[in-house]
Formats: C-alpha cells, sequence, structure tokens
C-alpha cells in the first residue's frame, strides 16, 4: 500500500493545478491533436505555433494511445473535453510512476526496507518531484526513463542501461547524455563494462532511437528533422536559451535544490558519508549539475533527474538515525527531529501547491467565459498571450459552434479586435492602458485574480501571507448584448 502514496500525492496535485502553461503547450496540444484530428494533420497546433525549437511527437503519441480509450468512455458518458486533459495527465503520471516503482523496488532491494520507506516518506512530502510527475514537459517525458536508466545502472545491468540512455538522450533530452555519459565512463573506469561492448550496445540502440524519432518527426513536423539534434543546436551552439532569461552559476546549488529538496537538504551529505554506495550515485549526478550550471538558462525541471538520487541519500540517513532511536536520548531526539522534517517539508508543500494553483489565471478565465456564457450563444473571443501562456490549451476550447482566436499581435482597440464578442485581456487593473481602448464598447464580466508575491508584515498574524493581484480581464462587447436584445424583443 505505501507504494501507492506517491500516486495519491500526485492525484492531489494535479486536482489542485488541472491547467498548464507554456512550456508544456507543445506536448499538450499533440496530445489533443492526436487524440481528435487523428491524421489531419493541417489542423494541428504546432503547423500554425511550432514555438522556438521543434520538440518530438513520441511522447505525445505514446501518451494518447494510452489515453484513447478512456477519453472514448468519457465521451460516452457526456464529459466535455476538459475531461480529456486531465485524462491524459492520469496517463502521463502513471508512466512517470511506474518508473518510479521500478526505481523504489530496487531502492528496497539494495538498500533494505528502511531505506525504501523512508525514500517513499521523503519523496511525497516533498512537492516538485511529483508535481512535475502529471506535467507534460519533456522533461517529464524524459524522467521516467531516466529512472529506468538509472535503476538498471545501480543493478549493474550495462546494456539495458545503455539501451535506455541512448533512447532518452536522442529521442527526448540531448543534456542528459552528461549525467548518463558520466555513470557510463564510471562503468569503464571500474570495468563493469568494456568499450566493445559499449559499442556493441550504443551504436544499434542509437541508430534505432535516431531512426525512430526521424521518421515519426519528419512526418508530424512535414519536413526532414530530428528534433533534440535543433534543440542541441539551439542551446549549446548557439546558446539562445539565455534568451529566455539567465541565472547565476551556482543558482542549481543554492536555489533550485534547496527547493526541491526542502528540509531534507540537510540530510544528504550525512547520507553521503555513511554509504559507500550513496557516494556512488551522488558523484554523477552532482557532477551533471555542475557542468549543466555552465548553460545561463536554468530552471529546476532541467535538474529533476537527481532529485531521486538525492531523496535516496537522505532516506539513507533518516533510516540510520530511525534504527538507532532505542540507543539513548539523543538518538531519540534526532530520530524525533527526521520524523518532524516530514511534517514541516509537507507544510511547507501545501505551500508551494497553493501558491502554484494561483499560477494559472489563463484556465481560471477560459473557465469563467464557458461558465457564464451558454453553448449556444455566438462566442468568438480573443485571448491574448498571456491568458494563452498561463491555462488555455485546445482542450479548454469546449465548444465546436463558438470560435477560439489566438492571433498575436493584433493593436488594441482596432478594428480587428472589435470584431470579437468576447475578450481576455492581462491587465492590474480597470484602468489599466490594455483596457482603455475598451471602455465604452465592452463591459467587465469577471476579473481573475492570480499570484502577486508573499509579503512580511509583523502587524498581522499570521506575519508571513500569500499576496493575489488582478491578472485577467474578461471583456464583453456591448454591442453584442444589445443586438440580442433587440432581437429578443421584435421576436
Amino acid at each position: 500500500m505505501l507504494g501507492l502514496l506517491p500516486a495519491l500525492v500526485a492525484g492531489i496535485y494535479l486536482y489542485a493545478c488541472p491547467y498548464t502553461k507554456v512550456e508544456e503547450s507543445f506536448n499538450l496540444q499533440a496530445m489533443h491533436d492526436l487524440l481528435f484530428h487523428h491524421l489531419n494533420i493541417n489542423k494541428y497546433d504546432h503547423l500554425e505555433f511550432p514555438g522556438v525549437v521543434p520538440r518530438t511527437f513520441i511522447g505525445p503519441v505514446l501518451i494518447s494511445s494510452l489515453a484513447h480509450p478512456f477519453i472514448a468512455l468519457s465521451q460516452l458518458l457526456g464529459c466535455d473535453k476538459f475531461v480529456a486533459q486531465i485524462i491524459v495527465r492520469v496517463c502521463l503520471a502513471s508512466v512517470v510512476l511506474i518508473c518510479f516503482h521500478q526505481f523504489a523496488s530496487t531502492v528496497r532491494n539494495v538498500f533494505g526496507k528502511g531505506v525504501y520507506h523512508w525514500f517513499i516518506f521523503i519523496t511525497c512530502s516533498h512537492f516538485h518531484f511529483l508535481f512535475y510527475s502529471t506535467r507534460p514537459l519533456p522533461n517529464t517525458f524524459a524522467l521516467a526513463i531516466v529512472l529506468l536508466a538509472v535503476r538498471y545502472w545501480i543493478l549493474q545491468d550495462s546494456v539495458r542501461f545503455i539501451r535506455y540512455s541512448a533512447a532518452v538522450i536522442i529521442i527526448f533530452r540531448s543534456e542528459l547524455c552528461i549525467l548518463l555519459g558520466i555513470m557510463l565512463l564510471m562503468d569503464l573506469a571500474s570495468r563493469r563494462v568494456t568499450v566493445l561492448r559499449v559499442l556493441q550496445t550504443a551504436i544499434p540502440a542509437g541508430l534505432f532511437a535516431l531512426a525512430l524519432t526521424s521518421v515519426i518527426d519528419t512526418y508530424f513536423w512535414r519536413r526532414p528533422l530530428w528534433p533534440e539534434g535543433e534543440v542541441l543546436w539551439y542551446n549549446i551552439v548557439l546558446n539562445k536559451s539565455s534568451n529566455w532569461g539567465t541565472m547565476p552559476f551556482a543558482w542549481y546549488f543554492y536555489s533550485a535544490i534547496p527547493r526541491a529538496m526542502l528540509s531534507s537538504v540537510v540530510l544528504v551529505p550525512i547520507g553521503a558519508a555513511l554509504d559507500r554506495r550513496v557516494r556512488t550515485l551522488l558523484l554523477p549526478s552532482m557532477l551533471f549539475v555542475l557542468v549543466y550550471s555552465l548553460l545561463p538558462h536554468k530552471e529546476l525541471r532541467f535538474i529533476v533527474y537527481v532529485v531521486p538520487v538525492l531523496n535516496l541519500a537522505a532516506a539513507r540517513a533518516c533510516s540510520a538515525i530511525y534504527e538507532k532511536r532505542s540507543v539513548s536520548v539523543k538518538h531519540l531526539l534526532a530520530c524525533l527531529v527526521v520524523l518532524g522534517h516530514l511534517i514541516l517539508n509537507t507544510m511547507l508543500s501545501s505551500d508551494l501547491l497553493y501558491v502554484s494553483s494561483m499560477n494559472y489565471p489563463g484556465g481560471e478565465a477560459m473557465g469563467k467565459l464557458h461558465q457564464l456564457e451558454p453553448k449556444t450563444e455566438h462566442v468568438n473571443v480573443h485571448v491574448d498571450v498571456y491568458t494563452v501562456q498561463t491555462g488555455v490549451s485546445r482542450f479548454s476550447q469546449l465548444h465546436d459552434n463558438w470560435i477560439y482566436n489566438k492571433t498575436e499581435g493584433l493593436q488594441a482597440g482596432s478594428w480587428q479586435m472589435q470584431q470579437f464578442t468576447h475578450l481576455l485581456i492581462a491587465a492590474s487593473n480597470r484602468n489599466s492602458e490594455q483596457l482603455l481602448p475598451y471602455a465604452t464598447t465592452h463591459s467587465v464580466q469577471a476579473i481573475i485574480s492570480g499570484y502577486k508575491g508573499i509579503r512580511i508584515d509583523r502587524h498581522r498574524f499570521p506575519f508571513i501571507f500569500i499576496e493575489a493581484e488582478s491578472k485577467i480581464f474578461l471583456l464583453k462587447k456591448e454591442t453584442v448584448v444589445s443586438v440580442v436584445t433587440s432581437n429578443a424583443y421584435s421576436s
């Protein structure tokens, strides 16, 4: 039953945050198009909005295939299309958690039941790992395979390790050649595997993965393509990922890892000191983070693959402390501390979940529009860039008779914008510059708030609280209302 706990926590995270953001858009839209447009590729979203770099369709094809029978059943039951978005995310999480279960089973077999139990509890007390497990990021698809690759590395099954490594590097995330490459070099240095064996396994596995992604993605993208090859060129050679923001060299170590690990981070060095096997796992993980820190653009999801190893190190420390709880009062107090750190982690994760639930005003705004307007109403809505980036997807476009427009670059108040019956516009208040052109032609139907920041006020309790602010305004054109009203009276 303990093995089901991660699925329960991931389900809570999915329930609290059912929407997605811009970095998840390609995979999510691709799954929608595969499910609802099938092989009519001319209707696919990526042809109109290709994104900065192309991504592979292999992940969306696999998850869509798993989700299809459940989505067909949901439609027979009369569920709307947004339920299909939840289903594909559940299927993705199921794949990740099955791979996680395989990794956790290896932890149990190699390190013992005590470490396994702590490993599960620590993982569930954290936020980011299980939160990402439901999110259709390229990193999440890669995470499932990395868990299997590292599992086989621990088991010293070099052939399967190399095969899974080749697949995840060539198809999903090319930068994983750093992490998995270091592990392979360690195997070669310790003579676990020979160079000849590596070549005999890696070459056919790599060629198969390259052929698979090239054939499938060339078909869907309508041009000769190896997606990860273009991503590698864009990020490493051209170093254009820095266009999306930069962080200091040590950011992963002083910000990302502590946020991912919460209070468990202090237990990692203890686990490393106690067990040589833990140190062996930590070495390639930390070297990967160190080398990857050379790229100026950084996000926590880029290093999510090392979180299970860090959790294992913390679990090893907790298990050792817990087993000695009856030795003395000092050991009992240490045991209470490690038990208490799970409670602290859970509290912090709850706060992070609450903040995250406020980061999808676009999804909330689209949901509000569908609540306010009946399905039979003529709706032609324009959705601005910020709204699209914070929760709107093709899954949230529920009615086939409505028109959903995402055209970028339209001038505020222009005749093109006046053609829409409804507008979803990012603004901070009613007097914002973005809303002024519509002051006499539109009425505000709803205001959607989102996360603003954390504020400290010593004069109130709790003195630390989360602030919200207006993010998106839902406008409706007044002339449309008057026309509909007059027609109703004339009939």
